[in-house]
């Protein structure tokens, strides 16, 4: 995938989501998102920056920041148990979106849907589900060193989410190219995207190399571990 300031109500974590969502059932299905905040952006390799594995392999955890949101609910506001299926795009080259830590390449076969999933009414339990989002880059961004406020030369990016609903009444879940999928629902937040580690003092040298997934030659630190932060890399 190619790789979202703005707020809107929330659900408060822990809250009876199944309830707290009745006042915004407008559609069959709903999409509620969690407010942009400030949240690790991690480096990949170009190589693995379509793998939609768990755990994909990082060059270095904690390699900037972003300010997106870090959940999506979606809500059945109808007063049957349905089937949804959503997909997440947005506009940022070699930048991926994790739900729930898979990625799902938005120009590939699916389209970027991900596997279906059945939800009860809203307002009994079992009628709205929430997926974390996390976020990785394949390729170098602007460095600032600011973890809590936007930098000026930070790298704005917009996702949307598309969410489908299916009227079959089956047990088991419909196929991604069953014909019975509608659109019932978007929403589209933008954010922004920077870098926080660097090689010693300049601020322009990137010590990651996205092609050869190691730290570049000549940077601060030899190895950059997938655990901590890396000496030598601010």
């Amino acid at each position: 995938m190619k790789g979202a300031a703005w707020a809107v109500p929330v659900l408060a974590m822990g809250a009876p989501a199944a309830h707290a969502g009745i006042s915004r059932c407008t559609v069959s299905g709903s999409i509620q998102m969690g407010p942009n905040v400030f949240t690790d952006v991690d480096a990949v390799c170009r190589a693995n920056a379509q793998s939609p594995d768990l755990g994909v392999p990082r060059i270095r955890t904690g390699y900037g920041r972003a300010w997106l949101p870090v959940y999506i609910e979606i809500c059945n506001c109808t007063v049957d148990s349905a089937w949804y299926r959503f997909r997440e795009v947005d506009t940022l080259d070699n930048f991926q979106i994790e739900v729930a830590g898979r990625h799902n390449d938005q120009n590939g076969s699916g389209a970027g849907f991900r596997p279906a999933f059945k939800l009860s009414p809203v307002g009994e339990s079992g009628g709205c589900q929430r997926f974390p989002l996390t976020y990785r880059t394949s390729q170098s961004r602007p460095y600032s060193s600011s973890l809590s406020g936007i930098p000026g030369n930070a790298v704005g990016v917009t996702m949307t989410v598309t969410l489908q609903r299916n009227a079959s009444t089956s047990g088991s879940a419909p196929s991604q190219s069953d014909p019975g999928w509608t659109t019932v629902s978007t929403f589209t937040v933008s954010g922004s995207v920077w870098r926080t580690v660097r090689a010693g003092t300049s601020g322009s040298a990137d010590p990651v190399d996205f092609g050869s997934c190691a730290v570049r030659s000549g940077a601060a630190a030899a190895v950059v571990k997938t655990e901590s932060r890396v000496a030598g890399l601010d």
